[in-house]
């Protein structure tokens, strides 16, 4: 599922999801690889899960927006960041042209789709 909050109105899209509940709650064990939760400076804003339990983020830092890399948490606890932004980093790893490490070696399928929240899946 992904997700994005409106330009400019981050930290109340931010506030009170349990997606960012977990990221604080893995910042404070010190299981976060000195990756910080949003607000702080630089810190992370979740976009995206998957159905396996890995977390993709942004870093906010630098401060330009269209400048955010991708940090991705496997559900195996491995932390990856990518230079790049959501768009690209999706179309890399659909492409096959950027490796997440701990994601399933049949991922992405030799046919992926993209779907919409009203697609059925027969």
């Amino acid at each position: 599922m992904v997700s994005v909050p409106l330009p400019g109105a981050e930290a109340s899209w931010v506030s009170g999801r349990r997606e960012d509940e977990i990221l604080q709650d893995l910042y404070e064990m010190g299981d976060t690889e000195n990756y910080v939760p949003y607000p702080q400076p630089g810190g992370l804003i979740e976009w995206a899960a998957s159905n396996s339990g890995d977390s993709f983020y942004w870093r906010t830092s630098p401060a330009e927006p269209d400048a955010w890399p991708v940090v991705v948490r496997g559900a195996n606890g491995d932390w990856s960041e990518f230079p790049v932004g959501a768009v690209e980093f999706l179309a890399g790893v659909y492409g096959r042209t950027i490796d997440v490490p701990g994601m399933p070696r049949n991922f992405p399928s030799d046919h992926p789709q993209v779907l919409g929240l009203s697609d059925r899946i027969d």
